[in-house]
């Protein structure tokens, strides 16, 4: 389809920070491939050339010298009197002309950078206005905001470019650039999944368009605790008319109409953590994970995403029974790795458990922990010999109380459903089961009453509220940022809120050592969440 006669193509790319030769051949194979498909206008993600985020590297002289080599070498080959491909706008950075305002006290020397060209020729270069400075993103820490718009014609069309923030922020300027007679405004994004960001993206693209067409390209996959899911998509006469999906790839807009968003997407939300872990492992040079596999809910489902990430011959799983071990939890563990087709290992721990016993005096809460870094250490040297990453298997609701064992159970280097709330656990579990011609995850995994198994008669309701209850308060008071007397207010019982406040104001310290894991939801723990560890605020 010709979108106001033009022929527009995303370049959804998957780009490793740093690595300007693999980023390089990918967004070159795209503008090969666009040129074959005569595209008019092809458009790649927010720093798409050098990787985003790309934090305090953007400090660095030989990264942004680097980054501005590869571009020439791209516009190179678009040379040539033979030469009838597309136009291209690509995000990269570049180096700051005028120094960071006195306000922005940054040791910033880079823009975040936009640069249009074709026929082998710089056609026009923007830097971005907006820089945010909340959730996970730190731009004014890193760059030199822009103050130039920039405009270029393409086939008798007015097209105006802007990065990400920029079409959130100031509506004065969308109404600037449609009285100078814009028509499209293309947008180069880094916008990184949470649950509900795919409306919000679609509600301020539409608010800014007001009148004009407007083109928005992300980048694909996972960069540490982000995965960008991609997503691009084109607005006509304040519509959605064409959407990407999450992979990388050449998009050629077609009014193809998608069907409507929603808002909690299980299908989706798999999607994101399978591809949190994948990317993780693939940037970081591994090809293999190991687990405790305890029988329950949560280390089978994150078995489920390592095995749709890796493979089944790339995860194994370690059951490590002790005295207080069901026998039906060993049968799930074992279940679980013959539904997923993994390795299945089992450690009985009572060895060591009494030798510790034999060496130390015991508190009962120490008893327990012991237990637990007993299996970590044993986990740990799998992982060491066999060179394969450890996963953290324990949950969001979990994470926020602390109710987990430092250098226990919290062990790993990836945390795959760490902004996961329990309740979701559930909810992708029987998902999982619904979807696949076979059942992946044992039912009794699911229905049990969840258990930490160190004592007898152990669970997790002895110390903890419902989940449900649970997962509601724990969403008022970090996501939505409401203090223990405002989650009162909306009906929960005084007690329990205290309660559940205090556990997640002393867990700082745990969260603060925790594996990193992939972002879910609005706010999550590790870089969209900074609390101090010793705090003493009164709630009042």
């Amino acid at each position: 389809m010709l979108v106001l006669n033009l022929k527009v193509a995303f370049g959804q790319t998957n780009p490793v920070v740093g690595a300007l030769n693999h980023n390089l051949d990918h967004i070159k194979k795209m503008i090969a491939e666009a040129h074959l498909a005569k595209v008019d206008l092809l458009i790649f993600g927010e720093l798409a050339l050098c990787g985003y985020p790309l934090g305090d590297l953007s400090y660095r002289r030989d990264v942004i010298a680097r980054t501005e080599l590869a571009l020439q070498a791209l516009i190179a080959i678009t040379a040539g009197d033979e030469y009838m491909g597309p136009v291209v706008v690509l995000g990269h950075v570049s180096r700051a002309t005028i120094l960071a305002p006195k306000i922005q006290r940054s040791l910033a020397t880079a823009h975040n950078t936009a640069s249009v060209f074709g026929q082998g020729k710089l056609i026009g270069t923007y830097h971005k206005h907006l820089l945010p400075n909340y959730d996970v993103f730190d731009d004014w820490r890193n760059f030199v905001p822009g103050q130039q718009e920039l405009v270029f014609t393409l086939k008798g069309h007015k097209v105006a470019v802007m990065i990400c923030e920029d079409i959130w922020g100031d509506s004065d300027r969308s109404e600037g650039l449609k009285a100078s007679g814009v028509e499209l405004v293309v947008v180069p994004n880094g916008s990184p999944y949470s649950r509900t960001k795919r409306i919000e993206r679609r509600d301020a693209a539409i608010r800014f368009a007001s009148g004009m067409d407007l083109a928005y390209a992300n980048l694909a996959g996972g960069q540490d605790e982000l995965v960008f899911d991609g997503d691009s998509f084109y607005i006509s006469d304040s519509s959605e008319i064409f959407r990407a999906d999450s992979s990388p790839g050449l998009y050629l807009v077609s009014e193809s109409r998608p069907a409507p968003l929603e808002p909690k997407d299980l299908p989706k939300l798999y999607e994101i953590l399978v591809t949190g872990l994948r990317d993780y492992l693939s940037k970081t040079n591994q090809v293999s994970c190991v687990l405790g596999v305890s029988g329950g809910i949560d280390s089978a489902l994150c078995a489920a995403i390592a095995v749709d990430a890796v493979g089944s011959e790339n995860v194994v799983g370690v059951a490590l029974p002790s005295r207080y071990s069901s026998e039906h939890s060993i049968a799930d563990a074992k279940k679980l790795c013959q539904n997923l087709g993994i390795e299945y290992r089992e450690i009985p721990i009572e060895p060591a458990h009494a030798a510790f016993e034999a060496m130390l005096e015991l508190s009962d809460l120490a008893a327990e922990n012991i237990q637990a870094r007993i299996r970590a250490v044993l986990l740990m040297g799998i992982s060491n010999t066999q060179g394969q990453l450890l996963l953290s298997t324990g949950n969001k609701s979990e994470i926020a109380v602390g109710y987990s064992t430092m250098y226990g159970d919290a062990a790993g280097g990836f945390a795959p459903i760490k902004d996961v709330y329990k309740t979701d656990v559930w909810q992708l579990a029987e998902y999982l089961n619904s979807t696949r011609d076979h059942e992946v995850i044992p039912q009794n995994s699911i229905t049990k009453p969840p258990s930490a198994e160190l004592k007898p008669d152990q669970f997790d309701s002895d110390s903890l509220p419902d989940y449900k209850e649970l997962d509601q308060i724990l969403e008022l008071l970090i996501e939505q940022a409401n203090s223990a007397g405002a989650v009162i207010a909306q009906g929960f019982k005084s007690e329990t809120v205290h309660k559940i406040d205090a556990m997640v104001r002393s867990a700082e310290w745990k969260r603060s050592q925790g594996a990193i894991g992939t972002k879910t939801t609005k706010v999550a723990f590790g870089l969209g969440r900074k609390v101090p560890i010793t705090t003493r605020f009164e709630d009042l």
